[in-house]
C-alpha cells in the first residue's frame, strides 16, 4: 500500500475512534459537571448549616444573659421594697429602669435571631431538596456513563489497537503530520479532490470548495507516495478510489486473479 493508502485507512479508523471517544468523553463531562455542582451545593450546605447554628448559639447566649436580667430585676424589686430611705430607693428604682430595658432589648434581639435561625433552617431544607435532586440528576449521568462504556468499550479497544497499527505503518514524520491536521480539524484531516471540469482542468478541495491546481491532480494521478495538504483548510488531499494510482503489485495481483478467473471458466 502507498502512502496515501496507508493515510485513508488511518483515517478511518481515527474517525471512528474520535466518534466513539466523543461519546465517551461527553458522558464524562456530563457526569464530572454533575459532581462539581454537587461540590458547590455541598459547601453551600455546609455555610447554611453553620449560620443556623451560630444563630442558634447566640439566641440562646441572649436567653440566658435574659434570664439574668430578670433574675436581677427581680432582686432588685425586692430590696426596693426594703429600701429604707429616699436615695437608696432612687438609686435601686434607677438601677431597675435600666435592666428593665436591657431586658427588654435581649428580648427583642433574642426573637430576632430565632427569626432569622428559623427562615435560614428554612433554606437549608429547600437547599436540601434541591441536593437531592441534583443527586438523582447525577446518578442518571452516571448510569449513562456505565451504559456508555459497556456499549462501546470492547469495541473502542478494538479500533484503538487497529489505529495503533495503521499509524505505525506510516513514516513518523507523515504520522505527526496527520496527527497534528486531525487534531486540528477534529478528525475531517483528508479531503477528496472533486473534478469540477475535467475537459477544462478544474479541480477543487472536497472539503473547503477552494481551487485545487492540475498540478497537485496530475501528481496525485501518478503517485500514492506524496502527502500533498490543501493550501486553504489544510487538509491532506487525496483522489477518489477510481482516479488513484495502482500499485504494481496490486496490478499484478488483479492481472494474476483475472487470469485465473478466465482458465476456471475454461
Amino acid at each position: 500500500m502507498g502512502l496515501l493508502d496507508n493515510l485513508l485507512t488511518l483515517h478511518r479508523v481515527d474517525t471512528q475512534v474520535r466518534a466513539l471517544r466523543g461519546r465517551l468523553d461527553s458522558a464524562k463531562n456530563l457526569l464530572e459537571q454533575q459532581e462539581r455542582t454537587l461540590g458547590v451545593l455541598a459547601r453551600q450546605r455546609t455555610d447554611l448549616e453553620t449560620q443556623e447554628k451560630q444563630l442558634r448559639a447566640s439566641a440562646h447566649a441572649l436567653e440566658v444573659e435574659q434570664k439574668a436580667a430578670v433574675e436581677r430585676v427581680e432582686k432588685l424589686r425586692g430590696e426596693l421594697n426594703l429600701s429604707t430611705n429616699d436615695k437608696q430607693y432612687k438609686a435601686i428604682l434607677n438601677e431597675l429602669k435600666v435592666l428593665e430595658a436591657q431586658r427588654d432589648d435581649l428580648v427583642k434581639r433574642e426573637l430576632e435571631e430565632v427569626g432569622r435561625a428559623d427562615e435560614t433552617r428554612k433554606r437549608l431544607e429547600t437547599h436540601l431538596a434541591t441536593i437531592a435532586e441534583r443527586v438523582k440528576v447525577r446518578d442518571h449521568a452516571k448510569g449513562k456513563l456505565d451504559e456508555v462504556e459497556r456499549d462501546i468499550g470492547e469495541r473502542l479497544a478494538e479500533l484503538e489497537r487497529e489505529r495503533g497499527k495503521a499509524s505505525d505503518a506510516l513514516p513518523e514524520r507523515e504520522r505527526m503530520n496527520f496527527d497534528r491536521i486531525s487534531d486540528l480539524t477534529g478528525g475531517e484531516s483528508m479531503a477528496e479532490v472533486t473534478i469540477v471540469d475535467l475537459r477544462h482542468r478544474e479541480f477543487a478541495c472536497g472539503e473547503c470548495n477552494m481551487e485545487v491546481p492540475f498540478e497537485t491532480y496530475a501528481k496525485l494521478a501518478s503517485t500514492s507516495e506524496v502527502l500533498i495538504q490543501c493550501k486553504s483548510c489544510a487538509r491532506i488531499l487525496h483522489l477518489a478510489e477510481a482516479n488513484r494510482p495502482v500499485d504494481k503489485n496490486e496490478k499484478a495481483d488483479k492481472a494474476d486473479k483475472a487470469k485465473f478467473e478466465k482458465t476456471r471458466k475454461l
